[in-house]
């Protein structure tokens, strides 16, 4: 589960909501009053003007969140140590999110996101984006309904699961990064629990 993160910048803003509440009501108060405006209808719009700004804020927290810049960041080092520690130390964790493309017969076609989380400030990147087509049972006869451009090469993952398809431009391939093993147990956790199986580990 990815942990949500505050930024030191908005605890420091968080310390002067309440007085900026006051200070915003006493102004809404100080305009809407030569409007003759019922009480009801003051605490209405003072109300509205309150929850556009923290969606506002909430907002801009969101896509901050999402700029983690891999320019400094040696991803395929970072997996390396993850991968030959005892106990891994590093400020970074991989994962895999999955999404139901489209159920064929004998398959299921699910798109892989992989993605890199920075624990300190919780900033995340992606870092590949493919579509895997997954056998719905053992033997099924592999189907060429793949959404891969004419110059991709499909690929097996190592529990037969195929790859066939970049969904969108990203820095790395899903099949580079497979190969580790936080990202595999990750990638098996997802598709599992998307499509309720039973695969171990």
């Amino acid at each position: 589960m990815v942990c949500k993160f505050i930024f030191p910048k908005w605890n420091i803003f968080l310390m002067f909501v309440p007085f900026l509440s006051k200070l915003l009501f006493n102004f809404v108060a100080l305009t809407l009053k030569p409007l003759k405006m019922k009480p009801l209808r003051k605490v209405a719009a003072l109300a509205v003007l309150l929850v556009g700004i923290f969606a506002f804020s909430k907002a801009e927290m969101s896509s901050e969140k999402l700029s983690l810049n891999l320019d400094n960041i040696n991803v395929i080092e970072t997996l390396s140590k993850q991968q030959f520690e005892c106990r891994p130390t590093s400020d970074f964790m991989f994962y895999v999110e999955t999404d139901l493309v489209k159920k064929i017969r004998g398959a299921n076609n699910v798109n892989a996101k992989v993605y890199i989380l920075d624990k300190v400030s919780g900033r995340k990147a992606l870092l590949a984006d493919e579509n895997v087509q997954i056998k719905k049972f053992e033997g099924a006869i592999e189907l060429k309904d793949h959404s891969a451009s004419t110059n991709f090469k499909s690929s097996l993952i190592k529990n037969g699961d195929l790859i066939i398809g970049n969904a969108e431009v990203a820095p790395y391939t899903f099949n580079e990064l497979i190969q580790y093993e936080s990202i595999y147990n990750s990638y098996l956790n997802s598709t599992n629990k998307l499509l309720r199986l039973k695969r171990s580990i």
